[in-house]
């Protein structure tokens, strides 16, 4: 498996070549900086290039040109004068060979047909009969280095597969993810919106939306009471001091937003996390082994400084909701109790209809220790922790080297929707770290002070991602207990408006959500116009259902159920939304 990735990764790399060799061609002016291979492509970075998304047709022929004559990648060890020669007109190249020179790296450079590149190597062996089967997708902007003190450049997403079958199908997939973008059925279902008034990355969920959101959190609340959650509220605002105790200051800043200053000369910010203020509440008053575990569990509102360029609707936002929990247990409740943590992330996925995940073992880099607090004792500990509770799930696991907290392993989630996309939604730690830093303690059976294990648990993560999600797996038709409007009610004509009005109010006392489209457009329209909305069931009241005490209902798929009474209707709705089918 890990081969045929790898065989893949090297033939977009490759492709990444051949993408800035035809640039080069078309734009000799534009100035390359890199084009690694990513999840399901590869990309190129350029600078003093003015293009659209009409020049890619333009890009792939040149492409294709070009490739007939790259019989293979020719490695071409340098050192730095000769690489800075090479590249003497490209401050980016420049910088770069700088960079790897500095480490004591060797410099290569790779050459296929004319077309000359630094680069550290990966690619296919045959580029002239590999490099067939490739799309270029979009164009967007993209900060040098990632950040915003930088040049933007111009990016050229692209895709490359081995096979004309595998780029079909991708591309497919692509069409049929368009349809579920979470942005375009936000606006058009009126559920969120983000104004460039209030900010970017800070989303106004609209009262549709709001229904979603809500209903999801009461459940949430409902459910996390039943399994030993006890609720707590933090401010959104806290003294600096926090953060310095947590360690995020100063290595987090960069993705905090600015300090305040408040009249008693004190430092605030806006809280990033949770974290910190629950171990303020467990560290309120004495705490025995006796009370353990302990699991405070709260919808709390954080802030990140995102770059601009990574913000992406509901999926990368500066200001969440997070289902955030955590549980203060002695060491020998701590497999158990992530066990249970797992247990409860497949319980919500399973009343979702999400039945496809795995879990990502966040590891250290190993190469770079200064990233990380603790010792190694501590490290392995809480890795050998998790390990033992994944092993109690039957949950398929990957292992990720580098995207490890600053202070312990995590296992993250990854969710897959309806069409394949892949979404790391819940984070979860084993942390033996935070305890000592913040002295939390409580006393044991011998009367001796310990430190308990934190476990650190979001199973649906933020309100705003995970709705995203839901938007795209359900490609906007909520099953019925989660849509904004559950029933509409269409009068065949305006002498029947009154009769709908009359049951809708039943309906919501009922607590079911149901309008009446008493506008005058023809029945069609309205029918219409529900199914657009993805409304789960429309009644149709006439004549005949007037005197029946009934309603014709029809389903958003179009199923026709025939007429039922209104107690009949009220069943099915309050059935299926009790049940959350």
């Amino acid at each position: 498996m890990e081969n045929k990735q790898e065989n893949l990764d090297h033939l977009r790399h490759s492709c990444a070549h051949l993408l800035a060799a035809a640039v080069m061609e078309l734009w000799p002016q534009a100035k390359r900086t890199i084009g690694p291979a990513i999840e399901n492509g590869f990309y190129y970075d350029f600078d003093n290039l003015k293009i659209s998304e009409d020049d890619l047709p333009k890009i792939e022929v040149k492409m294709h040109e070009l490739a007939v004559s790259w019989n293979k990648f020719e490695k071409i060890d340098v050192n730095r004068q000769e690489a800075k020669k090479a590249f003497a007109d490209n401050p980016y190249k420049l910088e770069l060979i700088g960079e790897f020179s500095a480490k004591g790296e060797n410099l290569t450079l790779y050459k296929s047909g004319n077309y000359i590149d630094l680069c550290r190597g990966g690619h296919c062996e045959h580029p002239d009969r590999q490099l067939k089967y490739f799309k270029l997708l979009s164009i967007a902007g993209a900060y040098w280095r990632g950040s915003e003190k930088n040049a933007m450049l111009t990016r050229i997403y692209g895709t490359c597969f081995p096979t004309e079958k595998e780029l079909n199908d991708y591309l497919a997939q692509l069409e049929e993810a368009k349809k579920h973008d979470h942005r375009k059925l936000g606006k058009e279902l009126e559920l969120f919106m983000i104004s460039e008034e209030v900010g970017q990355g800070l989303v106004l969920w609209l009262p549709k939306g709001n229904i979603v959101k809500e209903e999801i959190e009461q459940w949430v609340k409902v459910t996390e009471k039943q399994w030993g959650y006890q609720r707590v509220t933090t401010p959104n605002i806290t003294k600096s001091g926090l953060y310095y105790t947590s360690g995020h200051l100063p290595y987090y800043k960069n993705d905090m937003y600015p300090p305040m200053m408040l009249e008693d000369g004190n430092e605030y910010y806006l809280k990033p996390m949770n974290c910190p203020h629950h171990h303020m509440i467990y560290k309120n008053k004495p705490r025995s082994y006796r009370d353990l575990p302990v699991r405070l569990a709260e919808y709390g509102t954080c802030y990140r400084y995102e770059a601009s360029g990574e913000l992406f609707g509901l999926m990368r936002v500066r200001g969440f909701s997070q289902n955030d929990a955590h549980i203060y247990c002695s060491l020998e409740q701590a497999v158990g109790e992530f066990v249970q943590v797992m247990k409860l992330h497949e319980y919500y996925y399973k009343a979702l209809g999400i039945t496809k995940y795995h879990l990502e073992l966040a590891l250290r880099d190993p190469t770079k220790a200064e990233k990380y607090h603790g010792d190694e004792a501590m490290w392995k500990l809480a890795e050998d922790l998790m390990r033992k509770a994944v092993a109690k799930m039957d949950i398929p696991m990957v292992e990720e080297i580098g995207n490890a907290a600053f202070y312990g392993p995590k296992i993250d989630f990854i969710i897959h929707s309806s069409i394949g996309r892949q979404f790391a939604i819940s984070t979860n730690q084993i942390d033996l770290y935070m305890g000592k830093r913040f002295g939390l303690a409580y006393v044991d059976k011998e009367g001796k002070e310990q430190t308990p294990v934190i476990i650190h648990r979001a199973p649906l993560g933020s309100h705003e991602r995970f709705i995203g999600f839901l938007i795209e797996h359900y490609g906007g038709a909520f099953p019925l207990w989660l849509a904004p409007i559950q029933m509409i009610i269409i009068p065949i004509a305006e002498r029947h408006t009154a009769s709908a009005r009359h049951l809708q109010e039943d309906l919501l006392q009922n607590g079911i959500r149901a309008e009446v489209d008493g506008r005058n457009e023809p029945m069609g329209a309205k029918i219409r116009n529900a199914t657009l909305q993805k409304v789960p069931y429309m009644g149709i009241m006439g004549d005949k259902e007037i005197e029946a005490k009934g309603l014709s209902i029809r389903t958003r798929a179009g199923v026709d159920l025939k007429m039922m009474n209104f107690h009949e209707v009220k069943s099915l709705l309050r059935d299926e939304i009790e049940t959350k089918r």
